[in-house]
């Protein structure tokens, strides 16, 4: 019996996945054979290369949009969409030669040493080259996808095909024509260059819409073309859970089971079923099809006892494939968040109520990880931990002697005392990602933050005194919020001194969002499906469209990152690793105030 856990594109591809750890850790310790393989970083590996970049160059030239024709085996709405999305990628392509003026060329012939510059430690470390390489790599990405355009691939983000919906019809489509998605030739491609015969089941996780259509290709071809069973869990497919039940495809095509929630205590189960030790219906949290065609929903897995989950192994991955030149381990202290009342939110969907590990058994795992894979960088990925049980964590790291950089989501909570965050800048703490959110009372008691809202600034103003940088989170054009008001936001994120990184993000209506069931609270009027498989609802607000939300943060992004085009991490939604590693280095305040030269204006 052997297990395999991939994670799949598109993702940060800086440092590992913590689930497939997480969950081969688990089946190891109670004396199953897993593995972890990271299709993600495999992915950009093998398409930032030089080969690569030409051949999609060459393939976006011959490309013509006239050769898209009707055909009757589509149904009129396919082939509206199909033509329509033809149409699109001709304008993007010959706009791209027409603007190109060479440009295309210099990225290929810098592209490869650009990659090695984020994974070799002197190279990395040099602010001038490393920001180029970025620019280099974002640059070689457009050109991977004109072929596929409108679809976009980013080192952050996974763009899909705008004109075709969430609907589950779409999302089918685009699994099944390479036109229409990158991800499908290249996973045909690798999958014969993969010996997968040995694994009895392989497990994927989808966390992110961003992965929705790679990570549904991928199941569908692990399913036609291997004989283990396919599994597919992670955040995302609980928020979509009642969706996917109904489509009876999913469980045809494109996997035998899916995971809801929490996997550590279900996967062990899932395990002794396959090995004959366990009936199908006592497996918790597994959603399947019986013999009879019927899908059956099994009881949710009891609550976790976090003092004996096992430590997660990360033996199979090849660290030298990420681009990063070190290691930056996730950890999980805890489940869920302690507060979990905010309007907006559904980070919290599918993990059990807060429970937090203790602190000894949490410092036990972190040093046992820094020991057996020699790393210093670790990130914890919890939504947030009280302030004074990661003092009391801060105190142990120190007491032991481990050296360790790290950052975390955190509230901006009165418990953060000078004190508490002198203690976790001496235990390795560098930054910590703020959950700012708004500067106006009025929104924030909508959003129903739960925190003092005179307390914020104070706290990030100590957090700087003790040498930590702010990277602070802000919800723009939220429902009702009046043009004075976004202002008051914008003129916050542009006090440095105060928010050294900004993450903004524009208000979006989430199906399992605490806000969905009294949204007339806040002038949205109705909503409706985005698609069957979509996270966010579409909505009609008194006040403003979610088409003019969307363009009043990306008006606002454009000019921030303008006028902050030379500083380090102003704006970041996914580098925080990077960051992490900078701040170790060299400081708080030479990353503060260094200045790109090839960026100045």
């Amino acid at each position: 019996m052997k297990f395999l856990f991939a994670a799949v594109p598109q993702w940060y591809p800086v440092s590992p996945y913590l689930a497939g750890g997480l969950l081969a850790g688990q089946l190891k310790a109670h004396g199953f054979d897993a593995d972890t393989y990271d299709f993600n970083v495999e992915f950009f590996n093998d398409i930032l290369t030089k080969d690569y970049a030409l051949e999609c160059l060459e393939k976006a030239r011959a490309f013509s949009s006239c050769d898209v024709i009707e055909e009757s085996q589509y149904t009129d709405d396919i082939n509206e969409k199909r033509i329509k999305t033809a149409q699109l990628r001709q304008k993007i392509i010959d706009d791209y030669f027409k603007y190109d003026n060479g440009r295309g060329g210099t990225v290929i012939e810098e592209l490869e040493y650009s990659v090695r510059v984020l994974k070799d430690k002197e190279l990395f470390y040099d602010p001038e080259k490393l920001f180029r390489a970025k620019d280099v790599i974002n640059s070689a990405l457009d050109i991977a996808s004109l072929p596929f355009a409108p679809s976009r691939i980013m080192l952050d983000n996974f763009i899909a095909n705008g004109i075709m919906t969430y609907d589950f019809s779409d999302v089918d489509y685009q699994c099944k024509h390479e036109d229409m998605n990158m991800f499908l030739p290249y996973f045909v491609k690798k999958l014969k260059s993969l010996d997968l015969s040995a694994y009895d089941y392989i497990g994927l996780s989808i966390t992110d819409l961003s992965q929705l259509v790679p990570g549904l290709t991928l199941a569908r071809l692990l399913k036609k073309h291997t004989n283990a069973k396919i599994g597919i869990g992670g955040n995302y497919i609980f928020k979509v859970e009642a969706d996917m039940k109904n489509i009876p495809e999913i469980f045809s095509e494109y996997c035998d089971y899916l995971s809801i929630g929490d996997g550590e205590t279900a996967v062990v189960e899932l395990a002794e079923y396959i090995a004959g030790k366990r009936a199908i219906e006592d497996v918790h949290s597994l959603v399947y099809r019986d013999e009879k065609g019927n899908v059956c929903t099994n009881e949710r897995a009891p609550l976790l006892n976090l003092e004996k989950v096992a430590f997660p192994d990360f033996d199979a991955y090849d660290f030298s494939k990420y681009f990063s030149p070190e290691t930056v381990i996730p950890v999980q202290l805890g489940k869920g968040c302690y507060w979990g009342k905010c309007s907006f939110c559904d980070f919290y969907t599918g993990q059990q109520k807060f429970d937090i590990k203790s602190v000894m058994r949490a410092v036990d795992e972190v040093e046992y990880l820094a020991k057996k894979y020699g790393a210093k960088h670790f990130t914890f990925v919890d939504e947030a931990v009280p302030p004074k049980i990661y003092n009391e964590f801060a105190k142990e790291i120190i007491k032991r002697g481990i050296e360790i950089y790290y950052y975390s989501f955190a509230r901006l909570e009165k418990g953060f005392t000078p004190e508490v965050l002198k203690n976790l800048y001496d235990s390795g703490a560098r930054f910590f990602m703020w959950g700012y959110e708004a500067e106006s009372e009025r929104i924030m008691k909508l959003i129903n933050k739960g925190i003092d809202l005179s307390l914020r600034k104070k706290i990030l103003a100590d957090a700087r005194d003790a040498g930590l940088w702010n990277l602070c989170t802000f919800l723009l054009c939220y429902p009702t919020e009046t043009a004075e008001e976004l202002q008051s936001t914008i003129d916050v994120i542009y006090d440095h001194d105060l928010v050294n990184t900004c993450t903004p993000s524009n208000f979006a209506l989430k199906k399992n969002a605490i806000l969905k069931d009294n949204a007339s609270s806040v002038g949205i009027t109705d909503f409706a499906e985005n698609g069957e498989l979509h996270i966010s609802y579409k909505y009609h607000a008194l006040t403003q469209t979610m088409e003019e939300v969307k363009k009043k943060r990306n008006s606002f992004e454009k000019k921030y990152l303008e006028d902050t085009a030379d500083r380090l991490w102003a704006h970041t939604f996914t580098e925080s690793d990077f960051l992490l590693m900078y701040l170790a280095k060299y400081g708080r305040d030479y990353v503060k105030d260094y200045r790109l030269k090839y960026r100045r204006k």
